[in-house]
């Protein structure tokens, strides 16, 4: 163990520790984590102006203000966000993982075929991928006719 007694040393020592720490943090990125269905605010040091997610069937990002990004996961995977600035550089490049909720999920097996229900407090059908395709297409319809009324459609 390397001991440092003298305090003008130390601080030098520890300056030097602290900018190597923040100039690896700058290079990489720490990876997002979200969960399906669950959306997550992400604030940027500058204004984007284009924003990038490498497969859009896994997670969506939405820009509320110039700084200010909604991160929503919508599928089980691992993608990536790019952000740049009106000159194209880049501002922000990582990596994002989506899980879902599994507290909060309920699968029944009907032979070999599965359905996957929320049950928090009740139970509701909900899309998961490698449910039953009649069970999948009945839930995804409802889901998107939902949303269809809430917009007044």
């Amino acid at each position: 163990m390397f001991l440092v007694r003298t305090p003008k040393i130390r601080g030098l020592l520890l300056a030097a520790f602290a900018g190597m720490c923040f100039a690896g943090a700058a290079s990489a990125a720490e990876p997002i984590d979200l969960t399906i269905d669950f959306a997550k605010v992400m604030q940027l040091d500058k204004p984007v102006a284009t924003l990038v997610i490498g497969n859009p069937g896994i997670a969506d990002a939405t820009v509320e203000d110039q700084t200010t990004l909604v991160l929503t996961g919508k599928a089980a995977g691992t993608t990536n966000l790019i952000a740049l600035d009106a000159e194209g550089n880049e501002i922000a490049n990582s990596l994002v993982r989506v899980v879902s909720n599994d507290r909060q999920l309920t699968t029944v097996f009907y032979g070999a075929r599965r359905q996957t229900l929320s049950c928090a407090p009740i139970c509701e059908k909900v899309i998961a991928v490698g449910d039953n395709e009649d069970a999948f297409k009945q839930a995804a319809e409802q889901i998107q006719a939902r949303q269809g009324f809430a917009r007044g459609q």
